[in-house]
């Protein structure tokens, strides 16, 4: 006879790229061995795969991860974590004044994918003319990211372009990103006035991202000098005061709410 299992819970989420609802369980046991063995790694390859695969194991249904956006991935992930070993998430900082300690305490139901009004996957350049975008995935931005460590800003944005182009159309047809070379595709964009490519770059500067505000602030206490001085000893006066440093601190990817 077999040993008892213990009955998992389901639960829910609408999936910020296409508002439909998923179904996941939280991670168990194995999954979080896989995730602690990615984390000493320290590769950066290995605990995206590892990131992978616990959504893999955790999500129900027809669900293909590896064609999801990175904001779905980070906003499936955090709630998993969430579900898993709780929903209060703890941040540690240090004081840039006095150097001591602080800690912030949120809950990642407080926590958004942030959207801006104006932005489109479609990208209307003339009446006839058109680009449609697709999100980068955990994959693309990879490959975004390594191809970016020895190019400028602008070498960048046009690689993420040219990775993230679904199709082009215009009044006669569609032109598929998968049936053209990345030179014709690099022809095309160069091909565009200013402002044709700078409403096409508009797409990432908008895109949704997993993102949330906390403001710290330091409840220590420090010594400070004091401006009076102390005839006897010929010394200056130090006195105890509040440290009082706030700052605004912005949540912006998975990396940053588990550092």
């Amino acid at each position: 006879m077999g040993l008892p299992t213990i009955a998992v819970p389901e639960y829910s989420l609408i999936l910020p790229s296409t508002e439909k609802e998923i179904k996941y369980r939280p991670f168990l046991v194995k999954e979080e061995k896989i995730l602690l063995l990615a984390m000493e790694s320290e590769d950066e390859k290995q605990i995206m795969e590892a990131t992978k695969t616990v959504i893999k194991n955790c999500v129900f249904g027809d669900i293909d991860i590896d064609t999801l956006a990175t904001f779905d991935i980070e906003y499936i992930f955090l709630w998993l974590r969430g579900k898993s070993k709780g929903e209060e998430i703890e941040l540690k900082y240090t004081c840039p004044d006095c150097k001591n300690p602080i800690e912030s305490n949120f809950n990642i139901e407080e926590v958004k994918i942030n959207r801006k009004e104006d932005h489109t996957n479609k990208i209307e350049l003339t009446d006839t003319l058109g680009v449609v975008m697709k999100y980068p995935t955990m994959d693309m931005q990879q490959i975004i990211d390594i191809d970016g460590d020895d190019k400028n800003q602008v070498d960048l944005i046009f690689k993420s372009i040219i990775t993230c182009i679904d199709y082009i159309y215009d009044e006669e047809k569609i032109y598929a990103h998968k049936d053209h070379t990345k030179k014709e595709l690099e022809d095309f964009l160069d091909s565009l006035t200013d402002t044709y490519f700078q409403k096409i770059s508009k797409f990432f500067e908008t895109m949704p991202t997993l993102k949330h505000v906390i403001t710290i602030k330091c409840q220590h206490s420090m010594n400070v000098p004091d401006k009076t001085v102390d005839k006897k000893n010929k010394k200056t006066k130090s006195k105890i005061v509040s440290c009082g440093y706030t700052e605004e601190i912005v949540l912006e990817g998975l990396a940053s709410f588990f550092e």
